[in-house]
């Protein structure tokens, strides 16, 4: 018998082509100095001043109060409720809400105050509780500038106390 001309040459020798992955590692390093050197270039070395207290509020944690409009079936509100309490959609009601607003105003002149309702509810009905917070600012006696006032519409049922 004959031998094989593929065995003729002998047992085959596994090498491994290092070239390529030194040429990979190379090019890791050059990208990495690179992009090492684009951030260093945009990091800028502030004097930040010193806080008076240890502990700085964050920019979210500014006072608040918010005015829920209760939303009602037919699109009206049921009341206003500022915290856990609870006006009636009346005149008397919004009165003392405009009362307790100026009160805690009075008390906290950097507030901000938030008017919240849902899309379901008639502007007829917001509209009250934003002349209450009015009121409450003419109430107060403390600068308009200083209050903030926003309102927050909702998707339909998103007002929860």
């Amino acid at each position: 018998m004959r031998a094989s001309r593929i065995h003729s040459r002998g047992p085959a020798h596994v090498e491994a082509q290092l070239t390529p992955l030194i040429d990979m590692a190379f090019l890791l390093i050059v990208f990495f100095v690179l992009v090492g050197q684009v951030a260093s270039a945009e990091f800028v070395e502030l004097s930040l001043p010193r806080t008076a207290s240890d502990a700085p509020g964050r920019p979210g944690d500014a006072q608040r109060l918010v005015v829920n409009v209760v939303p009602a079936r037919d699109g009206g509100a049921a009341a206003y409720r500022l915290g856990r309490r609870e006006f009636g959609p009346d005149v008397a009601g919004l009165a003392e809400l405009a009362r307790t607003l100026a009160d805690a105003i009075r008390a906290k002149p950097g507030l901000e105050v938030n008017v919240r309702a849902d899309r379901a509810t008639a502007y007829s009905w917001v509209r009250p509780a934003m002349d209450a917070v009015s009121d409450a600012l003419a109430l107060s006696g403390v600068d308009r500038s200083r209050v903030r006032v926003r309102l927050v519409v909702l998707p339909a049922g998103g007002v929860d106390g």
